[in-house]
């Protein structure tokens, strides 16, 4: 297994050639780069723009992980509105070609948002149909696109099984699941989740869950590997089961108030010592 971190975790103010370098001395393999969240990675860069990044990539001596973005929230392929499910579409075929541009096979994306006025069986609907098309694109590109299990933010698909369907209603091996652990805080247990998916996980994302505390803020629900109430050896028990191999990739908010850059060590030791089992 391989690690990578977001380039989204890089501390305020960083370029992306020293975050490059911080992620290099702390040990990591790859980047998770995140498409519309740091301003070198925007939908308006050229082709040229993301080789001279990926020339940067290379030159830390990294690889890119995975492809991510930031603007599924605001356009999600599950709208209603056409104008923000094409603008959806359009983002992800970004990512996509930006993926064959970093030499990476898989993209990351949030498919689905349920809310009081985009009821549940309308969004369902339109996500499949959605993807079913995008799967296309990404056939032909040889990416995968991961859907993100975002459960209780998105409120859909829920459980494990529910997932599972949705998967088999997409159709496609193109399209599977960027599992991660640490959103299934209220929804089942992550080790489940894995054995569940099994070689429809195209990437993981690992942090830990405080499972009786709020969604954000400062009382987040979210914090660092090992600091929460996931159960770390029945999910590497889960990832040896199904033949796990992949990159591993951490996803959690920068909470460190002093030497941030510290966070990012910490993550990457976390890491080690859960690739090898020794918990």
């Amino acid at each position: 297994m391989k690690k990578s971190i977001g380039d989204n975790i890089f501390p305020e103010g960083m370029s992306f050639e020293d975050g490059l370098k911080l992620l290099k001395r702390a040990g990591y393999d790859g980047v998770e780069l995140w498409l519309g969240d740091r301003p070198w990675f925007q939908m308006e860069a050229s082709d040229a723009d993301l080789r001279q990044l990926f020339t940067k990539v290379q030159d830390a001596g990294l690889e890119v992980s995975d492809v991510a973005n930031s603007l599924d929230w605001e356009e999600n392929v599950s709208a209603r509105d056409p104008k923000k499910r094409d603008a959806a579409f359009r983002h992800i075929k970004r990512q996509i070609e930006a993926a064959q541009i970093f030499k990476c096979d898989a993209i990351l994306v949030v498919a689905g948002l349920v809310t009081s006025e985009e009821p549940y069986n309308g969004v369902y609907a339109r996500t499949v149909h959605s993807l079913q098309e995008l799967a296309q694109t990404a056939g032909k590109a040889g990416v995968k696109i991961g859907v993100e299990n975002c459960n209780s933010e998105q409120k859909f698909l829920l459980s494990p099984r529910e997932f599972y369907t949705f998967l088999n209603d997409v159709n496609n091996p193109w399209v599977g699941i960027h599992l991660d652990v640490g959103n299934i805080h209220d929804t089942g247990f992550a080790e489940q989740w894995i054995q569940i998916h099994a070689t429809r996980i195209t990437r993981m994302h690992m942090k830990d869950v405080h499972k009786h505390r709020g969604r954000c803020g400062k009382q987040s629900v979210y914090t660092n590997i090992f600091l929460g109430d996931n159960d770390w050896r029945a999910i590497r028990t889960a990832m040896t089961k199904i033949g796990y191999n992949g990159w591993l990739i951490a996803e959690m908010e920068a909470r460190y108030r002093y030497a941030p850059d510290q966070q990012v060590f910490d993550t990457a030791a976390a890491l080690n010592r859960l690739i090898s089992g020794n918990l």
